[in-house]
């Protein structure tokens, strides 16, 4: 991957060989209702444990037994956007893709560039479809602002974000980006594509088309994956990228185990017992030095196990992968948690709509997307017509992709799921011409 002035972008198209990407920082006054929750933020692992069986307890909503009311929250924000062009942008009419992520990754997931890129999604849109694409860190999470992670960073907020952004590329004052697009559509995973729903819910006109992946509107699978995740404190699990200890204490572990096998710190032996012996999320941050400190309140996913369960289908994946993916993961703010469910049943939005999501979904799909109970109904995710009446029969697709766990990016088939989005756009009259 390239990243380089946008002012370079046009004098190199026709020499280089991959898209071409800029990173942005883009500063942004935000204002939203958000919800005012009448408890503790969680200061230790033992109860960030006790917030999660609060959450998944059948039988009543912990969300809105804590919920004491609501506050408008504002303030100067900053998120961390990556703009991307094809390598041979000779469109007249360009289309955008704005990329929204879910819940554990940050704005990476879509252009992850592990093996040499293999499982990029923004290589794909931009070199194969000449879409543009603009991913970014949502609030809160990565090299975006963070804040106060119960009753700030939630759902509410987040989607005001994206409003702002995607106005601000529909006017051409996006900072550092010299167009104003005439057609934008919104792709989002997971809480992304919760968030992404949510924004065309508030302003209908605002998107030429969405593709919500990883997604369905059946939430009663949810605490499968919040249980399943065994969240703790992100600055314990992660005590170098996400806390504050000192490198030269991991320095020192590393260099024990390299003594005890009597190899190299970075051979492929020593991060094999890393990896085996769970120090994956121990160690991570401390071969690029790159720290990105987050309060308690943040938590993530315990170990590489619990990444497995809640968005890898085996054996359709690359252990590796699933690695590297614990090594790079983000944390979630308990505020987003709480508001997972705040996106209305109706959704205003009349234009096209495909819902994609991977065979073995856990939080969507239980784990079967093909477990209906209903013998009229394809797919869990395929109800989701239901809940956009103004969306047409032929507006509207729900695609299963098959051997494919939640992270629908992260399996060997990823490339078919790529394809089955940019067509479907590109059927609707949404592609670059």
């Amino acid at each position: 991957m390239l990243c380089l002035p946008i002012a370079t972008l046009g004098l190199l198209a026709v020499t280089a060989a991959a898209k071409k990407c800029v990173n942005i920082t883009v500063p942004v006054d935000l204002s939203a209702r958000t919800a005012v929750f009448d408890l503790p933020v969680p200061q230790s692992n033992a109860d960030a444990t006790a917030f999660i069986s609060n959450l998944t307890q059948q039988g009543r909503n912990f969300t809105d037994l804590i919920l004491s009311g609501y506050q408008n929250t504002a303030g100067k924000y900053q998120i961390s956007t990556q703009f991307c062009v094809p390598s041979v942008n000779n469109v007249s009419h360009p289309t955008l893709q704005i990329l929204t992520h879910g819940i554990g990754f940050d704005k990476t997931y879509w252009d992850n560039s592990y093996n040499n890129f293999n499982y990029s999604y923004v290589d794909v849109a931009t070199d194969q479809y000449k879409y543009s694409t603009l991913s970014y860190d949502r609030l809160g999470i990565g090299n975006s602002s963070h804040g106060e992670p119960l009753n700030e960073i939630q759902s509410y907020l987040e989607v005001a974000a994206l409003a702002k952004l995607t106005l601000l590329l529909r006017n051409g004052s996006f900072p550092g980006v010299p167009t104003a697009f005439r057609t934008v559509t919104h792709v989002g995973h997971s809480f992304g594509s919760a968030q992404t729903y949510s924004l065309v819910s508030m302003y209908p006109n605002i998107s030429d088309g969405i593709v919500l992946t990883g997604f369905s509107m059946n939430g009663s699978f949810i605490p499968y994956f919040e249980a399943g995740a065994d969240f703790i404190q992100a600055n314990i699990n992660q005590p170098f990228r996400f806390g504050n200890v000192s490198f030269a204490v991991g320095d020192a572990i590393l260099a024990s185990v390299s003594s005890a096998l009597n190899v190299s710190t970075t051979s492929v032996a020593a991060m094999d017992t890393i990896n085996n012996y769970g120090l994956t999320d121990f160690v991570a941050g401390l071969p690029t030095r790159q720290r990105v400190p987050y309060v308690n309140g943040y938590l993530a996913n315990s170990n590489a196990n619990s990444n497995q369960y809640l968005f890898f289908q085996f054996p359709f994946f690359d252990p590796q992968l699933a690695f590297a993916g614990e090594a790079t993961k983000q944390p979630v703010a308990i505020g987003e948690l709480l508001t997972l469910g705040s996106a209305p049943m109706v959704n205003n939005y009349a234009g096209p709509v495909l819902v994609i999501t991977g065979s073995n979904d856990l939080p969507f799909c239980g784990g079967d997307c093909f477990a209906t109970g209903d013998p009229a109904l394809p797919s869990i995710p395929a109800a989701v017509a239901a809940n956009f009446p103004r969306v047409g029969a032929d507006k509207f697709t729900a695609y299963i992709q098959p051997n494919t766990g939640h992270g629908l990016n992260f399996h060997y088939n990823q490339t078919g799921a790529y394809a089955v989005i940019n067509d479907f756009l590109g059927s609707k009259g949404l592609g670059p011409s």
